[in-house]
């Protein structure tokens, strides 16, 4: 078996929950190791932490995904897709950009590429909410993590968030890879994923666990 969770599974609770999760397998007879990933490091343009549990009934050595030295960008993600204006269409499935009102667009307009809400003047800046927000993204370094909304941080160009296809380019999606649904649900899809750059990784270290057993 294969798990996904956020990284503070790996501390939560003192550690006790993870130690409580892999003994339940272990008494079931699983071989069960676990590791903190950093998706940027294993070919997805994303700074995104992940723990992975993997267990097995037959192999005792379990194998996991090795690092690359390749560490992609935001703009090796989605450079290749057309700019857009707040509110415009674009033929490429899913590349739709969101229609910011007057006051976003006027306070995304101070923030320049990889900066953050303090480039906002004082007297219209937000003074709450996520630290996440109100960021615009440096084409030359891996994104933020993607989550299920990121309405408020910028594309690194244009004067808007991304749109569902760059933040799936960012998630390692293709661009043929169709999302149904409201935006809103669109992008919880991408952001509750598992890149599939990492997942096929991961099935392949499966894989070579399987054959070890033949």
């Amino acid at each position: 078996f294969i798990m996904e969770n956020v990284a503070r599974l790996d501390t939560h609770n003192s550690g006790k929950t993870k130690e409580e999760i892999i003994m339940s397998f272990q008494n079931l007879g699983y071989t069960v190791e676990s590791k903190v990933f950093e998706m940027s490091q294993y070919g997805v343009p994303q700074k995104r932490r992940r723990i992975i549990i993997i267990g097995s009934l037959k192999n005792k050595k379990i194998i996991f995904p090795e690092k690359e030295n390749n560490i992609l960008t935001v703009y090796d993600a989605i450079g290749h897709l057309p700019s857009l204006r707040s509110g415009e269409e674009s033929k490429v499935p899913n590349h739709v950009a969101m229609n910011h009102s007057e006051q976003m667009l006027e306070k995304m307009s101070f923030v320049k590429e990889g900066g953050d809400r303090f480039s906002i003047p004082e007297n219209i800046r937000p003074t709450s909410g996520d630290v996440r927000k109100y960021i615009r993204y440096n084409r030359n370094e891996p994104s933020f993590c993607i989550t299920g909304d990121m309405r408020k941080v910028f594309h690194y160009a244009d004067n808007r968030a991304l749109t569902v296809r760059e933040l799936a380019a960012i998630q390692t999606f293709p661009d043929d890879f169709i999302f149904k649904g409201k935006s809103i649900s669109q992008q919880q899809q991408v952001g509750n994923s598992v890149p599939p750059n990492f997942a096929r990784k991961l099935a392949k270290c499966i894989k070579k666990m399987s054959d070890l057993n033949e």
